[in-house]
């Protein structure tokens, strides 16, 4: 392809590099004008699907670590590493959002090359990011089935051969994964920059298919692992029940990982890549979102069992004290009410501050037998046994234009699958 600029003076060859880079990202259909300053998007879906799974996944986490930190004053490895995957998911926003603000969510040829070189570069670093995520996430659960199910070697085999089986594949894998989107390209600028003549790529379709499937694979994985050990479990058949829908909440995040997996097959067939990588986005999101909510899920209920008898008992106390109140203003003297008025009943806020203070020094009650679950068990709630963005068109200007392509026959055949 170098040889386009063939013929040319280096000012004829900067001016057709230049009417590219300003032109649309990929030729309209026919009949079809860009639109590059206000063109139909996905924005609103991205920014609301962003936001939702932003606050469930913080709700999810506060709740868990007020709960191990006050309630039950035991945190453990996997309280630590959920923390950090949250803390990553919300890093991951960041270039998700740069992403949509430089043309995802919209026809490509509503978007100006110069504009998806730089989606394309923010667009890798998010895949950078996501394989740490979700490594993370399913860590803390696989930690929490060890703690559960397997607490030393001797108390169950299978679960501790298949938690560290899951661990170290997942690990394998997603360390793989990071370390090829960082290294996808050479030189690695040619990732968002496919009018490069020079350099080499390996395949980013492959990688996008090939995640998506073992995340597939390694969710129902984690989803089965634990089903047999928990209908093993000396526990009468509604407890059993109640802990396998607990631990079945994980079919949600197969659910998402299948239709995220989906669109990646999507954004293969389809050359609209600044479109259809929105909807992938958006399942990524809700993936992440829901593996860090069903990570928690054994630990919240505990939360409300705790705090939930205490705060109807205050909002009991204070009802029954305004029916007195009111009670006693009707049949009492004016001279009596004003007196009435000069003595304040305990405020509501005084009242509940008073009540859950007290939940520290309460014993809570049981709500499954310890002598049929094992040493270390804690889905039953009870843990004390438990332990500056670059520039990519300026410096694409200054580029020799021998190293680059200046039509968009050659642009569009060098996408190579961008």
């Amino acid at each position: 392809m170098a040889s386009t600029t063939t013929g040319m003076t280096p000012e004829q060859a900067q001016a057709a590099l230049r009417t590219l880079l300003e032109g649309p990202a990929m030729s309209p259909p026919a009949g079809v004008i860009p639109n590059f300053h206000n063109p139909p998007n996905l924005d609103v879906f991205v920014t609301l699907t962003i936001a939702l799974c932003v606050v469930f996944g913080t709700l999810a986490v506060l709740l868990r670590m007020y709960t191990k930190v006050f309630i039950l004053r035991a945190l453990a490895w996997e309280d630590y590493v959920i923390v950090l995957a949250w803390l990553l998911q919300i890093g991951e926003t960041i270039p998700s959002g740069i992403v949509t603000r430089h043309g995802g969510g919209t026809n490509m040829w509503n978007v100006q090359l110069q504009t998806f070189f730089r989606m394309l570069y923010w667009v890798n670093i998010s895949a950078v990011v996501y394989g740490f995520v979700v490594f993370f996430i399913k860590l803390s659960i696989l930690l929490q089935y060890l703690r559960i199910f397997a607490p030393t070697r001797r108390g169950n085999m299978f679960i501790y051969v298949g938690v560290h089986l899951c661990i170290w594949t997942n690990l394998v894998f997603y360390l793989t994964e990071t370390v090829f989107e960082i290294a996808i390209c050479t030189p690695r600028e040619k990732i968002w920059n496919p009018l490069m003549t020079t350099g080499h790529c390996f395949s980013v379709d492959a990688t996008f298919q090939a995640t998506g499937v073992f995340n597939v694979i390694s969710d129902f994985a984690i989803l089965i692992l634990p089903m047999p050990c928990v209908w093993r479990l000396r526990l009468p058949l509604k407890k059993k029940i109640l802990m396998t829908t607990i631990f079945a909440t994980g079919l949600f995040a197969c659910i998402t990982s299948i239709l995220r997996t989906y669109y990646t097959w999507k954004i293969v067939q389809s050359p609209d890549i600044s479109y259809n990588m929105v909807p992938m986005g958006m399942w990524t999101y809700a993936e992440l979102s829901t593996g860090i909510v069903i990570s928690c899920l054994p630990v919240i209920p505990k939360f409300f069992q705790h705090i939930g008898p205490k705060v109807s008992s205050a909002l009991t106390l204070r009802s029954k004290s305004t029916k007195e109140s009111g009670h006693e203003s009707a049949s009492a003297t004016p001279s009596d009410k004003v007196r009435a008025e000069k003595l304040k009943l305990p405020s509501f806020k005084h009242t509940f501050a008073s009540v859950v203070s007290s939940t520290e020094k309460d014993d809570d009650h049981e709500m499954y037998s310890q002598q049929s679950l094992p040493k270390g068990e804690y889905v039953q709630l009870h843990e004390e046994t438990a332990i500056p963005r670059r520039d990519a068109t300026r410096e694409l200007i200054q580029m020799p234009t021998a190293k680059l392509a200046t039509t968009r026959d050659d642009l569009e055949r060098g996408y190579g699958r961008f």
